[in-house]
């Protein structure tokens, strides 16, 4: 009877011990569960300014179309409650079909609407005022505040950046890898091309042109194998070309953007003006009608798509390599 006894408390031990055991075992598959599927991280933007995420951002309100344009390119639609106005402008956005899945837009420097929208961030360029971006703070947003690209590196930190702010780094990536790809083919593709026969282009619309030290359509020349030649100018500071000094510049190329951007802009009529102005007329690239219209989606907007503007220019100076129709 003893040893009777004595093997039901034994028994009774072990099993308790192997219940103890799984359920041991199944504690930490748990929390390595937990471990596993954890999403916090935190960010921080280009003012200093850290920003704490318990998870990815569900309620995302962009400020400007180059966000808007990689925000489509790294997040799902569901993601996003607002875009820029511009978004909805062919003439300087390439996403205006898929747009069409976000209904709610932004627009001017206000940001006391933008509550109405239930952000749970909100990211914003900094070229709008400083009291816009604090008065975005104070209101209890979620801000992110990134400095606007201004060349080709640029874009791809930006990239980066809002890739790693939604929680999208490997897509950041898978990105930058297609822009890399389209920008190498063009590259492969010039190389043939002896410098002293590459162009010299302008961008320029009937108004005159504009010189930027520091400038992404400089950038995107440059990479296209054609060289800005408003950057010859070496000016101390941002400021408007005179139309004596675009004469003197006689650029192969002029480039005017398809962009119609306060209603006044019709692009055939831009084309026609510059071919038209008797201060242009002994002008190289006006005397061999080498006035183009480009993409203004593509040349004017600092987002992923300037690889694409690479191509187009790339395309529209040198047709025999890349057999790109003109227009």
């Amino acid at each position: 009877m003893y040893e009777m006894k004595s093997f039901l408390v034994l028994t009774i031990i072990l099993a308790v011990l192997s219940f103890s055991g799984c359920k041991s075992e199944n504690s930490r598959s748990t929390s390595a569960g937990v471990a596993k599927t954890q999403t916090s991280y935190t960010v921080t933007d280009d003012t200093g300014v850290t920003l704490q995420f318990a998870e990815k951002p569900k309620r995302i309100v962009s400020y400007s179309i180059s966000t808007d344009e990689i925000l489509m390119a790294l997040v799902e639609p569901e993601r996003i409650a607002a875009l820029s106005r511009l978004v909805d402008d062919p003439g300087v956005s390439s996403i205006v079909k898929e747009a069409k899945q976000i209904p709610n837009r932004v627009q001017g420097q206000s940001v006391e609407g933008v509550l109405n929208f239930k952000p749970d961030l909100v990211i914003i360029p900094d070229f709008h005022p400083p009291e816009m971006l604090q008065s975005a703070r104070e209101l209890g947003l979620k801000v992110y505040i990134y400095k606007t690209p201004s060349n080709v590196e640029g874009v791809k930190r930006s990239v980066r950046q809002l890739a790693a702010l939604t929680g999208e780094k490997e897509k950041g990536e898978e990105v930058i890898a297609k822009m890399d790809a389209k920008i190498n083919e063009v590259q492969q593709r010039i190389a043939t091309i002896p410098k002293d026969k590459r162009k010299r282009v302008i961008q320029l619309r009937s108004e005159g042109a504009f010189y930027a030290p520091d400038n992404s359509f400089g950038d995107v020349c440059r990479y296209a194998g054609v060289s800005d030649a408003t950057l010859e100018l070496h000016y101390p500071s941002a400021m408007e070309i005179t139309q004596e000094k675009i004469v003197e510049l006689n650029p192969d190329i002029i480039f005017v953007p398809d962009w119609d951007y306060d209603g006044k802009h019709e692009i055939f009529g831009e084309q026609q003006k510059i071919m038209n102005n008797p201060s242009y007329q002994g002008m190289k690239a006006v005397q061999e009608g080498k006035v183009y219209r480009i993409s203004g989606a593509l040349v004017l907007t600092v987002s992923q798509y300037i690889a694409d503007a690479i191509e187009e220019v790339a395309g529209m100076s040198y047709p025999e390599l890349f057999g790109k129709k003109r227009l």
